[in-house]
């Protein structure tokens, strides 16, 4: 008999086990996940941000790219159309860009706004993707599809003391080319 209340024993506890470590994976998904688009979370960013800046604080950082983006005219979409059709928007440029960028994580950084960590074939296709990401955008300008501004920089081994360094240059260069975009008729908060 003792055995056998052993053996229940033991198996309540394991079965508790895999439901705390259950719950602690679902948790961890929840948190690292944006929940409107699927996509690396907020939370994920930061994450990763703190590893790509001690690979570089010590040294052994690999070659990657930063994409930022802003989705354009998002203010406007939720003012005329409402909340859910900007969500669909938002969700719709996320498509977009994981499309694009299929080898490489994004993250939905804010309301609007999108980064991806550039690494394998899409680093070194950097430029062509793009170039053809941008095409589609300013073909979407004529079609009302979605319209989103995206700078890219590169890791620069010898002058980039951070991530943060390589962040903000990305980040400068999606403010000019959402200038570029207003100027070809994009819809933007300014």
């Amino acid at each position: 008999m003792i055995k056998y209340i052993m053996l229940i024993n033991y198996l309540s506890m394991r079965k508790w086990e895999k439901k705390t470590a259950d719950e602690r994976d679902q948790a961890r998904t929840a948190a690292f996940t944006d929940p409107l688009t699927g996509v690396k979370s907020k939370h994920a960013f930061a994450v990763q941000e703190n590893q790509m800046e001690e690979s570089i604080a010590g040294g052994n950082a690999d070659d990657f790219g930063i994409i930022v983006c802003d989705v354009n005219g998002l203010k406007k979409i939720n003012d005329t159309l409402g909340h859910k059709a900007g969500d669909e928007y938002i969700r719709s440029a996320c498509a977009m860009l994981c499309e694009y960028f299929k080898h490489s994580p994004v993250f939905r950084v804010g309301g609007d706004e999108f980064v991806v960590l550039l690494q394998g074939h899409d680093y070194e296709t950097r430029h062509e993707i793009l170039s053809d990401i941008n095409s589609r955008i300013e073909e979407n300008l004529m079609t009302g599809s979605v319209v989103a501004s995206l700078g890219m920089t590169e890791y620069d081994r010898e002058n980039d003391r951070s991530f943060r360094d390589v962040f903000k240059r990305a980040d400068e260069l999606m403010y000019t080319r959402k200038m570029q975009l207003k100027g070809m008729g994009a819809v933007t908060r300014d």
